[in-house]
């Protein structure tokens, strides 16, 4: 899957927060780059408008995390417990492949 869309990505996330291209990979995820809640929302829609990717009509939303707040992920994390999201994370290659098809493509 390693192809111009997956260089044109690298490129921009790693302009983006700053990171070592060398550290990204297809299955990075956002929350590995350290985004969660409204910040994967607001990357993704900068994402769809920066490289024209049809997001309208998509469940794109779907896999944007809630963000439960300082306290109970305090909480959870100094009980070894993780908070369960029943949602899928999105990786590097979700965005190679919406922005080869164009379209966001993943579903749950």
């Amino acid at each position: 899957m390693e192809n111009k869309n997956y260089s044109l990505i690298i490129d921009y996330l790693a302009k983006e927060f700053n990171l070592e291209k060398d550290k990204l990979n297809l299955n990075t995820s956002l929350s590995d780059i350290g985004l969660d809640g409204d910040d994967i929302l607001d990357f993704l829609i900068k994402f769809f408008k920066n490289f024209d990717v049809e997001y309208q009509q998509t469940n794109y939303k779907d896999f944007i995390p809630e963000e439960s707040g300082f306290f109970l992920n305090t909480i959870l994390s100094f009980l070894k417990i993780k908070k369960n999201q029943n949602k899928q994370e999105i990786f590097i290659k979700d965005l190679v492949t919406s922005l080869n098809k164009k379209i966001w493509y993943k579903k749950l």
